[in-house]
């Protein structure tokens, strides 16, 4: 199915198809399963059948959605013969509108639109790459345990480096006491009215998030770690006094933290025990709409039962009706064709045809019987009188006359 959509792209199927035809453009699983609508999923694939057969340079009537889908099956079969497809499917395939059937139609129609249009598949072209397949490896290089050595202190010096970063507590004093006292020059009246008047505008409104204190207690336990790290590495040197105080003010955030989520967890138990004596209350109230729901699914499920078992019985009674509306229509055309026959009065002209033509033949017959009786009685009288030539005479007379 990619490759008859990628196929159907190149034909600029979605601007001359799909847009005069409001249809929308198919995705990779159209035809493959049935759709919810079998109707316009049989419609979409006639309406693009007649597309690329007029690609293909092929006459074909546009079916309706409404069209008697035995009849379009048909003519798409005769089509497809037309044009030399082969088709070992049966048209039932056809009319269900999705399958191995379908998608065989279209690719062998769109192939052919292809080829027809001139368009060619070329062949893909593989740039050469300059890359080397594998790294530079410097073979004279040795790894020494002396580099392994500079690489550590260099380590620990960078490390030692971020510590001193951190001014200690008597540091911070000594540059305080040896720095003089700074005298402000401004007026401490009108330094209250400016915070009054900037105050308001300094307000920001946080949201409040559920994550952050998880997202603080990470922070914590990270900077616990990494100062305990650093004390095993430490262990025998002096520590920094800003390090110990840093260290204390996270013991002590990590308390009260703890308290308040203590309270919260407390908090959340009595939510919940809340919570499911609520449902527990709600279960009670609502146990015979419960019961009752149960009785009324065991009931549906028995209706389901029956509705399949009746529907057996008349689809079995729908086929024998079938069967004897066959039977009594061979029956009625073997009655229409005795009566035509009974009715006919052809054959009995025919008959007194033939009786006249009989009376006529035996008027005939008897009127030369007697000619022939009055000859032989004339040829009787005249035995009396001579005989030879007159005899003979007679007799040629009484053929003649025969």
């Amino acid at each position: 199915m990619d490759d008859l959509l990628d196929k159907l792209k190149i034909l600029n199927y979605q601007r001359d198809f799909c847009k005069p035809m409001n249809f929308r453009p198919l995705h990779r699983f159209y035809f493959t399963l049935p759709a919810s609508n079998p109707n316009e999923q049989f419609y979409y694939f006639t309406s693009l059948f007649t597309w690329l057969l007029k690609l293909n340079k092929q006459d074909f009537d546009m079916p309706g959605q409404f069209d008697d889908p035995n009849a379009t099956a048909a003519n798409i079969g005769t089509a497809l013969k037309t044009l030399n497809i082969p088709f070992e499917y049966g048209p039932n395939k056809l009319k269900q509108g999705y399958g191995e059937a379908i998608i065989y139609v279209l690719q062998a129609l769109v192939d052919k639109a292809l080829a027809a249009s001139g368009f060619k598949f070329e062949n893909p072209v593989h740039t050469v790459d300059d890359y080397p397949e594998e790294a530079e490896v410097d073979e004279d290089a040795e790894v020494t345990t002396e580099a392994i050595e500079e690489a550590v202190v260099a380590d620990e010096e960078e490390e030692e480096m971020y510590m001193d970063t951190f001014p200690t507590a008597t540091a911070v004093e000594e540059t305080k006491s040896q720095q003089p006292p700074i005298k402000p020059k401004i007026d401490p009246a009108e330094w209250k009215l400016e915070v009054e008047r900037v105050t308001p505008l300094l307000k920001v409104q946080i949201a409040n998030d559920n994550k952050d204190w998880r997202i603080h207690l990470d922070q914590m336990h990270l900077h616990q770690k990494v100062g305990h790290r650093l004390m095993m590495k430490h262990h025998g040197k002096k520590i920094n006094k800003a390090y110990d105080w840093i260290l204390q003010t996270i013991g002590t955030s990590l308390i009260d933290t703890r308290g308040q989520l203590t309270k919260l967890h407390t908090e959340i138990e009595k939510t919940l025990e809340k919570i499911s004596s609520r449902e527990k209350y709600i279960n009670t109230q609502f146990e015979p709409q419960i019961e009752e729901y149960r009785i009324l699914q065991d009931q549906l499920s028995d209706l389901k039962q029956k509705y399949i078992v009746a529907s057996s019985n008349v689809t079995e009674l729908t086929n024998q009706l079938a069967r004897t509306s066959e039977d009594l229509d061979s029956v009625k055309s073997r009655m229409d064709d005795i009566g035509s026959g009974m009715t006919d009065s052809k054959p009995l002209v025919n008959i007194r045809q033939g009786v006249a033509k009989l009376k006529g033949e035996i008027k005939q017959m008897d009127l030369r019987i007697g000619v022939i009786q009055h000859t032989l009685l004339h040829a009787k009288l005249k035995t009396k009188g001579p005989t030879g030539m007159s005899e003979r005479s007679n007799l040629a007379q009484m053929f003649a006359l025969v």
